[in-house]
């Protein structure tokens, strides 16, 4: 399925998000991602292959890929970086279960750094649909420079039962910050994305907890560092 690129946000100074008009009518469910090609002159040797999870609500009707930039990233991010309005980018293989299941539950969403996108669809599908967020959203950054804040805080003024807690590094989401995350809740299911050694860390961590695995969901970002 071909893309075609209709306009770039600047998010940060190192985020973009790349807004897509596919060719033909897609429909996804918050939080999944996409498979995407984008063929590029001497390619290295992470080649012309990425995943993304897709940052955009369905209703939106676009596809949002929000990724940060390196001046030492990949041939690929270059490639992406440089591409231009009306240009195309092929996708496929819509996948991915890091998904909200049954909204009367609540929850406790752990983004780590781009580990915010998948969010960013979630709550906006959440708030379009009228459901009420009973969610507590822990988010860390490497700096002050979060993700998608501003739309985070209007959703967060319009849902009594959504609360936000930022952390910037080298302040980092503990064991503490989880349990204080739950406390009040009733069973709350935990939701972990970010960088891959990040999730694989929490992962153990909950499991220490006693939070029991068919009661957290995970999303991980491969190529991305986390300290």
């Amino acid at each position: 399925m071909k893309l075609t690129l209709v306009k770039k946000i600047e998010e940060m100074p190192d985020v973009i998000s790349f807004v897509f008009k596919p060719e033909e009518a897609i429909q996804w469910h918050a939080g999944q991602f996409l498979h995407y090609t984008l063929p590029h002159d001497n390619p290295d040797e992470r080649s012309v292959e990425r995943w993304f999870t897709i940052s955009s609500a369905p209703f939106e009707n676009e596809i949002h890929l929000t990724t940060r930039f390196d001046p030492k990233g990949s041939t690929f991010k270059k490639a992406l970086h440089n591409l231009q309005i009306g240009e195309t980018i092929e996708a496929d293989g819509l996948e991915g279960d890091f998904v909200i299941d049954d909204p009367s539950k609540q929850f406790v969403f752990i983004a780590g750094g781009m580990g915010i996108t998948p969010y960013r669809s979630i709550l906006l599908d959440l708030d379009h649909k009228g459901i009420s967020i009973n969610a507590k959203l822990l988010y860390a950054n490497r700096d002050e420079n979060f993700v998608f804040k501003d739309q985070l805080e209007s959703l967060k003024s319009k849902h009594t039962n959504f609360s936000i807690e930022y952390f910037i590094s080298p302040q980092k989401i503990d064991e503490e910050a989880i349990k204080q995350a739950g406390e009040g809740m009733n069973d709350p299911i935990y939701y972990v994305s970010g960088p891959e050694p990040m999730v694989e860390s929490f992962e153990k961590m909950m499991l220490a907890m006693g939070i029991v695995s068919d009661h957290f969901k995970r999303d991980f970002f491969p190529g991305y560092t986390w300290e």
